[in-house]
């Protein structure tokens, strides 16, 4: 999947301070096993994952910060769709996984946290 296919456009500008956190928060919850995104077909709305069924809404900021990931190419969009529920409804989604790219970015900032 190229950078250009990300479904939602946002303006690139590098972030900083507490936004640099922010955004390497979500990165972090994208590479790892136990969490996870996922984008809603119709309505284009960032979830985050529940088990293996559900998802729930997120906050405005872990919303920007996916769509910023998405359109640096840290992350891509799986195309094959499956359902989830949010309470009584069904959805249908995209899980979002980190690409090569957003794994060696994510390793390197694990690194400097550590001597950080």
């Amino acid at each position: 999947m190229d950078i250009d296919d990300y479904p939602v456009k946002v303006e690139l500008v590098r972030p900083e301070g507490d936004e640099l956190g922010q955004v390497m928060t979500v990165l972090g919850r994208v590479c790892s096993r136990g969490d996870g995104y996922v984008l809603s077909v119709r309505s284009r709305r960032v979830f985050r994952v529940v088990g293996l069924d559900a998802m729930r809404s997120v906050p405005a900021w872990e919303t920007a910060a996916i769509h910023r990931l998405g359109n640096m190419g840290l992350i891509f969009l799986v195309p094959e769709e499956s359902n989830l529920r949010s309470g009584a409804v069904r959805a249908r989604v995209n899980l979002l996984l980190p690409s090569e790219v957003g794994f060696d970015v994510m390793q390197a900032w694990w690194s400097l946290k550590q001597f950080g």
